[in-house]
């Protein structure tokens, strides 16, 4: 509020979602256009860099997450700007491609520069050039075992290197298992194109994204502030779509890619783009059968869905129905646990129901 007042209408400080992956505390918009992005840490995750520059405190294991954090929210929007803050120490980040500068520690009780007017300081400069082109280039680094790396660096007054071998945003993939088009490839920020928000839950958000020439619908989660079972969903789904795999493309979307994103600090899954909510369609008989076959088809497999309602059924141009989201699906005895499945089955008949035309 603070800010708002200070900067003038024109410029609105607030928690707007981007829609990249990972959820930055705090944007800056300027006329609805997104210009930089803030993180806000307790005091203790930053406790020991005490009135060290960034390069030295690089050094320690805290610092390398909140570095490679904000900096990926930057790359991920293509921003040059960054703050980061404790609210009794501050820091201002400008990023140029892969190079990145970072500003020694200004304390609230600093008189030259206050803080405020460094805020506004910032905030004009990211106004007038705010963007900087996604980290491209992903180079081998020798000795490292991961062969993944993106060559980043901090120039502080001493001009040292932030860190010579920096994890690259990339996602970890694995090889999934035959009838799927997942691969086992390394990303770098050059693979996406991230154009909008298709959705957001408890686990994250959903993003509409180009991927090598198609579009994806892209679940990414924020580890560093998303619950600790997220990641334990994210990957169990990820397993489920294997399980599934000869079902993909026919009653479920298919699975393009999965992993982590921005050095471990993002999981991510990537799946073909099928349609809009039930909710906002009205159905025919025989897309009710398609639905009730495709549930069948899981339950072949000894899945339960366990997660059968309007926004987890999507239906595409063409009149196809989908079932998605996995996250809390299991695996169960199709013999010692019928009643779980015909229960299951029941839902979704009277569900579809109430949407036949």
């Amino acid at each position: 509020m603070i800010l708002n007042d200070l900067t003038g209408p024109d410029y609105v400080y607030s928690r707007k979602s981007t829609d990249t992956p990972g959820i930055p505390d705090f944007n800056c918009h300027l006329v609805g256009s997104l210009i930089l992005v803030m993180e806000a840490k307790k005091k203790h995750v930053l406790e020991d860099i005490g009135e060290q520059t960034f390069p030295e405190f690089y050094q320690t294991s805290k610092g390398k997450d909140v570095v490679q954090q904000i900096y990926n929210y930057m790359g991920g929007n293509e921003l040059r700007y960054g703050i980061l803050t404790t609210y009794d120490n501050h820091w201002f980040l400008r990023r140029e491609h892969t190079d990145l500068w970072i500003s020694k520690t200004l304390s609230l009780q600093s008189e030259s520069s206050p803080v405020l007017k460094a805020y506004a300081y910032l905030t004009r400069r990211a106004k007038e050039n705010p963007k900087s082109p996604k980290p491209q280039v992903v180079v081998p680094v020798q000795g490292d075992n991961d062969s993944r790396t993106l060559r980043s660096h901090s120039k502080s007054s001493s001009n040292s290197s932030l860190n010579q071998q920096q994890s690259s945003s990339t996602f970890a993939n694995q090889q999934s298992s035959s009838n799927t088009s997942v691969k086992q490839n390394n990303y770098s920020f050059s693979d996406f194109k991230f154009k909008s928000i298709l959705g957001e839950g408890r686990s994250g958000k959903t993003l509409l994204c180009e991927f090598r020439g198609d579009m994806i619908a892209l679940k990414s989660a924020d580890l560093s502030k998303a619950p600790s079972y997220v990641l334990k969903e994210m990957q169990k789904e990820v397993e489920i779509y294997k399980d599934l795999a000869d079902i993909q493309g026919k009653y479920i979307p298919k699975l393009i890619c999965y992993g982590y994103y921005g050095r471990g600090m993002s999981f991510v899954i990537g799946l073909t783009i099928v349609g809009t909510m039930l909710s906002d369609h009205k159905i025919t008989k025989r897309q009710r059968s398609r639905a009730i076959k495709g549930l069948e088809a899981i339950h072949k497999h000894g899945i339960l869905h366990n997660d059968i309602r309007e926004k987890n059924i999507l239906i595409n141009d063409n009149g196809d129905i989908y079932l998605i989201d996995f996250g809390m699906a299991s695996r169960e005895d199709t013999k010692k646990k019928r009643k779980l499945f015909d229960k299951e089955q029941l839902k979704l008949s009277q569900l579809l129901d109430r949407y036949i035309m």
